[in-house]
């Protein structure tokens, strides 16, 4: 259909040229991101938000959805990574239904095995990375970060179907941890890769119902893998009940064994 000038123009206007995917073409007008994916907060139910650059330092006050949102990407591209948003949602729902499970008699009403896209989980890991990056809602040792424009080989990573070289990717890292965090909703931080000069961020550890979970997609791109990259399951028992959280890999990615989580009040790592 022949379009009158000012409808053209309109067109031109409405293009987001700040979106962070813009240099991968096919920009249209600007989405409202939500740097903590939406489905996730629904999860959680009436939350309350603590350590952003924005909120009171020190208390958590009560927030909505909205209030974790930032224009960041077009819609066209926002659009894009839905399906990892809802694949890391039916995986923190799951998490939650588990810690619901205090005695080893209720977790036997549990799913034997629960399958997670382990590429998706991944992608939404680096997705939640650009997202908090370029809305400027890190913060390190108590200061903002700033906003950091996300570089076109995260951009790339995150847009591209190709796979990943080996060592990038999702880490299940507890060694650092006696005991899983026993915060029920959703946390992260950066993992900073520092040199005398500065700092940069190149990866992000994100708890989902208090596990955390390692996205590391720069420090390790000569294709070493490191402990704990890739588990092939998370196995969570209580008394002699145990439930597997298997995450699914292409057949030729490098994988490792995943951590053996054991529950007494709280979780905890076994030593088994």
């Amino acid at each position: 259909m022949p379009l009158c000038y000012s409808e053209i123009a309109m067109q031109k206007k409405s293009i987001f040229k700040k979106c962070y995917a813009h240099h991968l073409g096919g920009c249209n007008h600007k989405s409202q991101e939500h740097f903590i994916s939406k489905s996730l907060l629904k999860i959680i139910g009436v939350f309350e938000v603590k350590g952003f650059p924005w909120s009171t330092p020190d208390t958590a006050t009560r927030a909505s959805s909205k209030s974790l949102t930032a224009s960041v990407l077009c819609d066209h591209h926002n659009s894009l990574l839905s399906d990892f948003d809802s694949e890391t949602a039916r995986l923190m729902s799951h998490l939650k239904l588990l810690d619901s499970k205090t005695t080893p008699q209720e977790l036997l009403s549990t799913p034997n095995e629960f399958i997670v896209d382990g590429i998706k989980l991944e992608k939404w890991l680096l997705k939640s990375l650009c997202g908090i990056m370029s809305s400027g809602n890190f913060m390190i040792e108590s200061r903002s970060f700033g906003k950091v424009q996300p570089s076109q080989y995260l951009v790339n990573l995150l847009f591209s179907s190709e796979p990943w070289k080996p060592g990038i990717g999702l880490y299940l890292e507890y060694s650092e941890h006696k005991r899983v965090n026993a915060m029920r909703g959703v946390g992260y931080d950066p993992v900073l890769a520092k040199s005398r000069s500065h700092s940069n961020i190149v990866g992000i550890d994100m708890h989902l119902w208090g596990f955390p979970f390692r996205g590391l997609f720069a420090t390790y791109e000569d294709g070493v893998a490191l402990p704990n990259y890739r588990p092939n399951k998370m196995r969570i028992s209580n008394g002699d009940v145990v439930r597997d959280v298997v995450f699914a890999w292409p057949s030729t990615s490098v994988t490792s064994e995943g951590p053996v989580l054991t529950r007494d009040g709280t979780l905890h790592i076994s030593n088994s």
